[in-house]
């Protein structure tokens, strides 16, 4: 029984798996990045209009600009936009790592591949 060394397995790659992985993750990584934006501008839309909720409830009131941001941060409408938007922040951040790892192998395996078939034409 002839045992493989590691240049034959490593000839042995599956490209189709491979780019399949690839684009799972580029797939994941394009929807988080989608989400991230719209919940972006549904926080900036939140924060507007309890800016002007806030600002009509203070009318008369010696109320500071601070004391409105604070009431702001604090709604429980605020808050839960924000939640969201952080759970998108990290799905994000997490496929775009995934996807950056993913091609950094591929293109050392390539590398590598070149590396083998150039010692295998030298002998």
């Amino acid at each position: 029984m002839k045992s493989h060394s590691r240049q034959e397995d490593y000839l042995q790659i599956d490209v189709i798996t491979m780019v399949a992985d690839l684009r799972k993750i580029s797939d994941q990584y394009c929807q988080w990045y989608g989400q991230k934006i719209d919940l972006e501008t549904y926080l900036k839309r939140v924060e507007a209009d309890l800016y002007f909720q806030y600002k009509a409830k203070a009318v008369g009131e010696k109320v500071t600009q601070k004391d409105i941001e604070y009431s702001i941060k604090t709604d429980p409408k605020y808050i839960a936009a924000r939640v969201k938007l952080d759970e998108a922040d990290k799905n994000y951040i997490k496929y775009k790592t995934d996807f950056n790892n993913k091609n950094t192998e591929i293109s050392l395996m390539q590398s590598e591949l070149k590396r083998e078939l150039m010692i295998q034409r030298s002998n």
